[in-house]
C-alpha cells in the first residue's frame, strides 16, 4: 500500500524566484575553489621551478585566496543588498491574483484533514 504521492505547491507569482543563496554555501563553494586551485597548480608550479620556487608559490597561492574570498564576499553582499532593496519594489508592482484561494490552510491535505 502506497501513500498518496503528494504535488508541489507553486504560489502564482513566485515561480519565478530562486531562493537566496546562504553564506554557508557560498562559503563552502569558494572553500571547494581554493582548495582545487591549490591542489592542482602548487604541484605544478613547484615541478617547475625546483625547490627554489616553493616560496614564491606559497605567495601565489596565499594572493589567490585572499583575491577569492574577497570576491566571494564582496559578491555576496551585493546580491543580498540588492535582494534587499529590490523585495519592497517588486512586491508592490506585483497584483493579486484574479482567483482568490479556494481553501484556508496550507493547501495539504495530511495537515488539513480532520483530526
Amino acid at each position: 500500500m502506497n501513500p498518496p504521492t503528494l504535488k508541489p505547491l507553486i504560489v502564482p507569482d513566485y515561480e519565478n524566484e530562486s531562493p537566496a543563496p546562504s553564506l554557508r554555501s557560498i562559503v563552502r563553494k569558494s572553500a571547494l575553489l581554493n582548495l582545487t586551485i591549490i591542489l592542482t597548480s602548487f604541484p605544478v608550479l613547484v615541478f617547475a621551478g625546483g625547490p627554489k620556487a616553493v616560496v614564491p608559490t606559497l605567495a601565489i597561492m596565499a594572493g589567490l585566496s585572499v583575491l577569492i574570498w574577497t570576491a566571494t564576499f564582496t559578491l555576496f553582499s551585493l546580491v543580498s543588498l540588492a535582494r534587499i532593496f529590490w523585495t519592497p519594489v517588486s512586491s508592490a508592482a506585483r497584483r493579486d491574483s484574479p482567483h482568490p484561494a479556494e481553501k484556508v490552510g496550507v493547501a495539504d491535505p495530511w495537515l488539513d484533514g480532520p483530526v
